[in-house]
């Protein structure tokens, strides 16, 4: 959908939104619109801020009738999303990272609250939290000046034990259908048979870091011929004495800042892969000393892929955690305060869309949306980051009327009711 006239809303932006609502029956598709773009503009996790940010069209409390009982589905604003995704991605191999995160609560009354182990601990923090654990599948986009993770669908953990994780990431690996083929980049925690082999079921290709000891088999030598029984599925033992072995050769990491890594692989079958055939990478990678730290064990399961590629791809499994700091900082994923998980999780993903397609627009670096930004004079004249295009919508679009974007659909809701206290934002 095209904007209106009237407005100067960035046309790539409004063109995405409307794809995403014409996924949702016609009946909310203007509410969804207004939620989306004030998150766009908004920032602080609440809705009442989403609503601030906008020049309403609904009462105060249309806008929190639709989280909590709207007649939407998720996975089709998620399928929409991601086709846009593929298609900002193109013909380059998408890469999807799987990870978790924790937001601490002061209450135990939210869903999915219960006191958890806090892996990234810091020895002023608490070592266990009360809190809740998000699980994250976000797709790894190019951009100008390094790449950069959109969140494209999230779970909530159960209260009761970690187990919940690995069937949640599955869960979230059949819910991105509409993306395609990608390559799951995963660290030591998820790397589990199960995740993997449907991974691998759903035609996706896996990299990962697993543990040092990990049992790994060489390929067994091939079968004489006349010989009875079934054929080997393991040859020898790859152990310290056979990796040490290997061949090594030394590149430059891009994704490490440049720096050296000391690689050996091999072709070979993990023992709780059950018999698939990968590429393991050893990596060590030079300290500021001039050493070599520990080696790394990366595993592929697309063994056409050479080292080099291999580690270069994992790199990129770093930068779900700027999204998770933008997504608690910025966002205001801590500041979620809806009691039932079907309204907490509406709301999250909302935010996520919008969070996703800043960054999308922020990659395309269109004139329109050059035009939008100003820097200031110790700045570089190609710096474009989402956080300055958030800004710039935010500043240039403040109260904007988000529902004359789909006016089509508006003629055929009515007038415009402005009650409550959204009528705080037209007088701010």
């Amino acid at each position: 959908m095209e904007p209106h006239h009237e407005t100067s809303f960035p046309t790539t932006l409004c063109r995405w939104v409307g794809e995403i609502v014409q996924s949702s029956p016609e009946a909310g598709r203007l509410t969804l619109l207004e939620l989306i773009v004030g998150a766009l503009l908004a920032s602080g996790g609440h809705v009442t801020q989403a609503i601030l940010a906008l020049t309403p069209r609904l009462g105060w409390q249309a806008y929190h009738w639709m989280l909590e009982h709207g007649r939407f589905r998720l996975l089709g604003l998620i399928s929409a999303l991601c086709r846009i995704v593929r298609r900002e991605i193109g013909a380059r191999r998408c890469f999807a990272i799987i990870d978790d995160t924790l937001a601490p609560r002061s209450s135990a009354q939210a869903p999915g609250v219960a006191v958890r182990f806090d892996h990234a601990a810091k020895t002023n923090r608490p070592t266990f939290l009360l809190c809740q654990c998000f699980v994250t599948l976000s797709a790894v986009v190019p951009c100008r000046d390094r790449p950069r993770s959109v969140p494209l669908v999230t779970g909530l953990c159960r209260s009761s034990g970690n187990a919940g994780k690995i069937a949640l990431a599955k869960g979230l690996l059949r819910a991105v259908g509409a993306l395609g083929p990608v390559c799951l980049l995963l660290d030591a925690w998820y790397m589990r048979g199960s995740l993997i082999r449907t991974a691998l079921r759903l035609g996706h290709e896996v990299i990962g870091q697993v543990r040092r000891d990990t049992a790994l088999f060489a390929l067994p030598p091939p079968r004489q011929p006349g010989r009875r029984g079934r054929s080997r599925l393991y040859g020898a033992r790859l152990d310290a004495d056979a990796v040490a072995a290997l061949p090594a050769s030394v590149h430059a990491i891009a994704g490490y800042a440049g720096r050296s890594a000391r690689l050996r692989h091999a072709v070979c079958r993990p023992r709780f892969l059950k018999g698939v055939i990968v590429r393991a990478v050893w990596c060590e990678l030079q300290k500021g000393s001039g050493g070599w730290a520990k080696a790394r064990l990366l595993l592929s399961t697309d063994s056409t892929l050479s080292a080099l590629a291999i580690v270069e791809a994992y790199s990129g499994r770093w930068t779900i955690e700027p999204l998770f700091r933008d997504l608690k900082t910025v966002d205001g994923l801590g500041a979620m305060w809806q009691r039932g998980r079907i309204a907490l999780l509406r709301w999250l993903h909302l935010v996520q869309i919008a969070r996703t397609l800043l960054v999308l627009l922020t990659a395309r670096a269109e004139p329109q949306t050059l035009a939008l930004i100003r820097l200031g004079g110790w700045r570089p004249a190609a710096t474009l980051t989402p956080g300055l295009v958030k800004e710039a919508l935010a500043a240039r679009f403040r109260n904007f009327e988000a529902f004359r974007l789909l006016p089509e659909t508006y003629r055929k809701s009515g007038p415009v009711r402005s009650t409550g206290p959204p009528a705080i934002a037209v007088a701010a």
